[in-house]
């Protein structure tokens, strides 16, 4: 009894400090980041056992994800990165349930390459209802994927759309080769910008990591600004900090999640 009361206790603390921490967020960009660290900081110190420990650390965590403050969700997304990146995750292993209320809704939209190596769950240690995938050859966009973002954050909640490119790619990889095979010269004119842009590489092929690599990113950032170019209504709620729309890139070596500088100042007039 007194542990469920130590539970309930610091989850009230926990859940304040969130709320403190929101009304704070235009000084404090990475609240979440330090809220999350509090929520640790109260469950270590009342010295609770880790089943007891990881609910107040999920629910602390669901707080974050479902709230209206896009930063906040960012910052939710990103730690449960650095959670499943060393191995600490404890979202996808509870056996906690979202309650009903916030099942419809989408805290995140991730456009990601058709073969990204891994499950988003598995990336940000956070349950798979909470994302809307988008898949694509490479993470190239088009008008009808725009309106599923449109629709995303009008009706189903989403506050952070992220352009995820990651390490490796295969089908990049077949593009810098010219592959002619089919239909495929379509992606390889697709991808023509992200390439002829990449920075100087001898050896502008798959056999070059680097370079495949480097255009993945390129091609990340392309995306974001025709999405923001073609989509006045996605632009306009980002200029209201109605949403963030971020390009990242994941190591899959590493499992780590990178957000990738944008010189669109769109992204900054996010507002709290």
């Amino acid at each position: 009894m007194l542990q469920a009361r130590n539970l309930y206790f610091a989850i009230a603390i926990a859940l304040g400090c969130n709320l403190l921490f929101s009304c704070n967020t235009s000084n404090k960009p990475d609240s979440g980041l330090e809220s999350d660290s509090l929520t640790n900081h109260i469950a270590d110190s009342l010295e609770m056992d880790s089943r007891t420990r990881d609910r107040l650390l999920y629910f602390a965590t669901l707080d974050s994800v479902y709230q209206s403050n896009p930063r906040n969700v960012l910052s939710a997304l990103l730690l449960g990165n650095e959670r499943a990146s060393q191995k600490t995750d404890f979202v996808l292993k509870s056996q906690e349930t979202i309650p009903d209320t916030a099942l419809r809704r989408k805290p995140f939209l991730i456009l990601t390459d058709i073969d990204m190596p891994k499950s988003l769950e598995k990336i940000f240690d956070l349950n798979e209802s909470m994302f809307m995938q988008v898949s694509s050859p490479a993470g190239l966009t088009n008008p009808k994927q725009m309106a599923v973002m449109e629709y995303a954050v009008q009706y189903a909640g989403t506050k952070v759309i992220l352009i995820l490119a990651h390490n490796n790619s295969r089908i990049i990889g077949a593009a810098c080769d010219n592959v002619q095979t089919g239909l495929f010269p379509y992606i390889t004119k697709e991808l023509q910008n992200a390439m002829t842009t990449a920075q100087e590489f001898a050896d502008r092929s798959s056999a070059n990591k680097d370079f495949v690599n480097h255009v993945a990113q390129n091609q990340a950032q392309i995306s974001l600004n025709l999405i923001l170019a073609q989509s006045p209504q996605l632009k306009n709620w980002v200029s209201e900090g109605k949403v963030i729309i971020k390009s990242a890139y994941y190591n899959h070596s590493t499992g780590v999640v990178s957000l990738l500088q944008d010189n669109n100042p769109l992204n900054t007039l996010t507002k709290n």
